[in-house]
Formats: C-alpha cells, structure tokens, sequence
C-alpha cells in the first residue's frame, strides 16, 4: 500500500468517524491535536482503525503528539510500522 493511499484513508476516516461528515476541507497538514480535532477517545478509535484497516499496531513507544500530530505524520508512522511484503 502506498502513502497516497493511506493518506486517503484517514482522511476518510477523520471525516466521516471523527467530523461526522462535517466538510471539513481537512488536508494531510491539518494540525489534528492542536486544532482538537482528536482527543483521547477518538485516538483509540483511530488507533483501531489503523489496527483493522493496514493490520498495523502501533507500539506504544511511538505514541507521542508529534507522531499524531496531522495526517501525515500518521500515514509516515503507519508506513513505517506495516510488515514488509515479500
């Protein structure tokens, strides 16, 4: 899977799950902490969409703002968290 793609995803996701459907324009920069877009409930539902969408589990040693920080930090740390593919 490529960035592109997750990227799309969890813009999807945000918007529909998290926003509600709400138009957004959300982007991969959009500040989601800082804009308080997410907080502590809707990161574990992300967190379990990442689980059940790219069968990634994010360790908990890479649970920090900054990896959260806006889309693009999280589809960097999906990528590098997802099983090589042989």
């Amino acid at each position: 899977m490529n960035r592109t793609t997750i990227v799309e995803q969890l813009k999807n996701y945000i918007a529909q799950d998290v926003l509600l459907g709400k138009d957004s324009g959300l982007d991969e920069m959009t500040p989601l902490l800082a804009w308080g877009l997410i907080n502590s409930l809707e990161m574990v539902k992300l967190l379990r969409f990442i689980r059940q969408r790219f069968s990634v589990d994010i360790s908990t040693d890479k649970l920090s703002a900054d990896s959260f920080t806006d889309i693009a930090s999280i589809a960097n740390l999906i990528l590098e968290q997802m099983p090589t593919q042989s």
